[in-house]
């Protein structure tokens, strides 16, 4: 029996001793596991370039007025001058130098065509001008409304006559030849009022 004893306890000591030096290798003979790697995510960004701010292109001009006139006059009434105010200007037309006047009736294949502009000057020769937009050109009349001066707001209108139509003989002369009155508008309110006469000096084509 006592032998029976020594036996296990002997087995029981060899298991333990077993165990323990099976800890102890794990503790400090194995190799640590690896850590574990961490993978860095690409990116396809595009890289950044030199930002070059390149100004705005400058606005189109309007386009000109549309200009509706109707005339009334026989073919041979043709006209290409300057009109220049006669005697002292009111201070509220100091600043206009002339009336620039071109009507051609239009013959066979060549339609007629009216073109109108209130020049304005200075001591530079520097002129602004006012185009018609409406015009109605008899034999003995003329009546204009133009658009605004490229300067300021003011536009114009004219409602006169022609006193002599032998242009050729008194171009140039400083003869009387058109009478009428010319309104200075602004915003369509009228800013001043003025009957005026005009001699005229032809200009070319």
């Amino acid at each position: 029996m006592r032998r029976i004893i020594l036996w296990v306890a002997a087995i029981l000591i060899t298991f333990s001793f077993g165990v323990g030096a099976d800890k102890l290798w794990w503790h400090f003979m194995a190799a640590p596991p690896a850590p574990a790697t961490v993978e860095r995510a690409q990116f396809d960004f595009p890289v950044p370039q030199e930002v070059v701010f390149a100004p705005a292109p400058a606005p189109l001009p309007p386009p000109p007025p549309k200009l509706n006139v109707i005339l009334d006059c026989d073919d041979e009434f043709y006209l290409s001058a300057a009109f220049y105010i006669m005697g002292s200007k009111p201070k509220e037309f100091a600043d206009i130098d002339s009336v620039s006047i071109y009507l051609s009736p239009g013959v066979a294949d060549y339609p007629a065509e009216f073109h109108v502009n209130v020049r304005q000057g200075d001591d530079d020769d520097r002129y602004e001008s006012a185009t018609a937009t409406f015009g109605l050109v008899t034999d003995r009349r003329i009546f204009f409304v133009t658009s605004k001066l490229s300067n300021n707001d003011f536009e114009y209108r004219f409602d006169g006559e022609f006193l002599r139509k032998d242009f050729d003989t008194v171009s140039g002369e400083k003869k009387a030849v058109l009478r009428g009155t010319l309104t200075k508008m602004k915003n369509g309110r009228t800013v001043a009022q003025h009957e005026f006469t005009f001699w005229m000096q032809e200009e070319g084509c």
